[in-house]
């Protein structure tokens, strides 16, 4: 996806019933393309140096960061209104510095492996290796974080930005506790995109996964 282009979008209706629709919303003067159901009322930027508690994340706000300031690899997180991340869309490059970037980073070692939210799930941070933030920890089934389908394709996505001579790899991701109508799946729904819009999307959960 360009972050130029604010076009309205439905996507993952792939993997849930009946998918997503992205609406343009702006937020303190950033144009930002979100979830219709989510409410956005701030938006908080994070440079590589700076610090949230991933404990106590913003409640209905969008976390900008912007590795190295480059657009190109802009990573954007949405939190629902208790403060845990609901929606993601970032880009992903192999990252070699990270025994240095963590040791810069004692939050890193607050969250990572607690339960969160729910019973049998992680607050798991997320991609380290693949350039994210190590302030951004998100709710992941325990089994899946640690051992499972999410560890494999951190993995999967870390070679493919290598074989791609360490260009970004473009993830769009989405948590929504299920509703009454089992309108969303109350898993993590992943879509991997490539430059022109195309993409693969994915299901998430301790047992299973889409290809």
């Amino acid at each position: 996806m360009n972050y130029g282009d604010m076009t309205p979008r439905h996507i993952f209706d792939d993997v849930m019933d009946p998918g997503i629709d992205l609406i343009p919303v702006t937020v303190e003067g950033e144009a930002l393309l979100v979830p219709d159901y989510l409410r956005v009322e701030a938006v908080t930027r994070i440079s590589l140096s700076g610090k949230l508690d991933p404990a106590n994340l913003p409640a209905s706000a969008a976390i900008i960061y912007d590795k190295d300031d480059d657009e190109n690899q802009r990573n954007l997180y949405l939190t629902d209104e208790k403060g845990n991340i609901a929606f993601f869309d970032c880009m992903l490059v192999s990252t070699a510095n990270t025994a240095a970037i963590r040791s810069a980073h004692p939050e890193y070692h607050s969250v990572g492996g607690k339960n969160a939210s729910h019973k049998h799930m992680d607050a798991g941070h997320f991609g380290l290796s693949l350039g994210q933030h190590p302030s951004i920890a998100m709710e992941q089934d325990s089994t899946m974080n640690r051992y499972g389908i999410w560890r494999v394709f951190e993995r999967y996505w870390k070679e493919m930005s290598e074989e791609n001579s360490g260009n970004p790899v473009h993830i769009i991701g989405v948590f929504v506790e299920g509703d009454d109508d089992g309108t969303y799946s109350p898993f993590w729904c992943i879509r991997e995109e490539s430059s022109d819009g195309d993409g693969y999307e994915y299901i998430f959960t301790n047992d299973d996964e889409q290809w």
